[in-house]
């Protein structure tokens, strides 16, 4: 009689746990319906964490590789859920850029090397800030498909709750609002974000079919102050790493030249670089 019982105290515990997870399943499944459907029209992976954690879509774009979530919250700073695209580029790019609304908190200081730019868009210099270290990139980049995009995505939001941020790595889409809520949203910030990322890639496809003329670094007319650092935007001074582009001449902060594995001149793509003694033009 007690086998019995212990029997049907197991057989309920085990139908207990098997409900239990049933439910999870169909809990979880009904909550991040949003990433599976955005996984399933990008063909990409969609990746659990468990039952509390929100999921990650990858996919390739392109040949970029896109990750779509939420970012991971920090303890001591906000809670607001943040939805981000982060589109990894297989190649560093010399560029930097960080684009928000002009309602958003500006941070303590602007972006290593950036300085503020202007796209050529009343309206849209209206409602946005721009801090790149290439404002004719920046210029080119932000043509009309982008910038509708950007407004796209900023009416997805609160006022002020977005950002666009690039450095030669990667591209950062990041809304301040849990878009995996609804699929129809999640979606659509991620297909302005994809014109976003295009509209970049054009630009530097752009930029190099438009080639560079080596000229001899001799007869440059000298300027005051050390050159500047294409990659980073600051200056390379005396003491500082320094290598040139054996083709072009350019110099680079060493460090730079290693992150980006090239010559940061568009057009140039030389891989090879020589150290120089001090910063020179």
């Amino acid at each position: 009689m007690e086998i019995l019982f212990l029997a049907l105290i197991v057989l309920f515990i085990y139908a207990l746990i098997r409900l239990m997870v049933s439910f999870g399943s169909i809990w979880q499944g009904a909550r991040f319906r949003a990433y599976r459907q955005l996984a399933a029209r990008y063909q990409g992976r969609y990746e659990s964490r468990g039952l509390s954690d929100p999921p990650t879509v990858s996919f390739t774009h392109h040949g970029t590789l896109v990750r779509v979530g939420l970012a991971p919250t920090i303890p001591g700073q906000s809670s607001i859920p943040r939805t981000r695209v982060v589109a990894r580029f297989p190649r560093g790019i010399p560029f930097r850029l960080e684009l928000a609304p002009v309602s958003r908190p500006a941070p303590a200081q602007a972006p290593k090397g950036t300085r503020l730019v202007r796209s050529g868009s009343s309206l849209f210099d209206h409602d946005f800030l721009v801090q790149a270290n290439d404002a004719e990139m920046a210029r080119d980049f932000l043509n009309e498909d982008v910038r509708e995009a950007i407004g796209t995505i900023s009416r997805l939001v609160h006022q002020g709750g977005m950002l666009v941020s690039i450095n030669p790595e990667r591209l950062l889409v990041q809304v301040d609002r849990n878009l995996g809520q609804t699929g129809e949203a999640l979606i659509r910030a991620v297909r302005e974000a994809l014109v976003i990322h295009d509209g970049l890639q054009q630009g530097v496809r752009r930029r190099m079919s438009e080639g560079i003329s080596i000229v001899n670094a001799g007869t440059d007319e000298q300027a005051d102050g050390p050159p500047l650092c294409k990659v980073c935007g600051e200056p390379i001074e005396e003491d500082a790493g320094a290598v040139a582009c054996t083709k072009c001449e350019t110099p680079h902060h060493r460090d730079c030249w290693e992150y980006v594995g090239s010559c940061s001149i568009y057009g140039c793509g030389c891989k090879f670089a020589r150290p120089v003694g001090g910063a020179r033009r």
